[in-house]
């Protein structure tokens, strides 16, 4: 088992592998999604909205999704806590667990679909970034914490 030291604020499947990177399609799903909304005053049924829109829409929660609603002027965390998604525990919290083989499955899926001969430095941090975010692990947390 990996030990992580947070727990994810996304509600859907933590074996599905996020978006690096977002489709125009899915762009525009996002910008005509949150044009319904003020993102100075949402009520937790808009979160709850916008939440649904998204995963109706294949939209899974991911740094690209975050940045792309940050340009929108929306915080995308405080959406999914909003909406109801589980908040991540306190630091003295006991670590959860992250099943290994969902992590080899996620790894295996990303760079399957890289020519790993060729990744650069900004695109091996990039899929390690995502690789965090996918299983809650702060930017600035350990991978794998080995207990013997």
């Amino acid at each position: 088992m990996i030990t992580q030291a947070t727990q994810s604020y996304s509600h859907s499947t933590q074996a599905s592998r996020p978006q690096t990177t977002l489709s125009e399609q899915q762009t525009s799903t996002i910008k005509e999604t949150l044009e319904q909304f003020d993102p100075d005053n949402l009520s937790e049924a808009d979160a709850q909205s916008i939440v649904n829109s998204f995963s109706e829409a294949g939209i899974k929660p991911s740094k690209a999704l975050a940045e792309q609603m940050s340009e929108l002027g929306f915080d995308a965390k405080a959406i999914g806590e909003l909406a109801g998604a589980p908040a991540k525990p306190p630091k003295d919290k006991p670590d959860a667990q992250v099943d290994l083989k969902q992590v080899v499955d996620y790894l295996s899926d990303a760079l399957s679909e890289q020519d790993t001969n060729q990744l650069n430095d900004e695109q091996k941090q990039a899929l390690l970034s995502d690789l965090k975010s996918q299983f809650g692990l702060p930017e600035d947390g350990n991978l794998v914490n080995l207990h013997v």
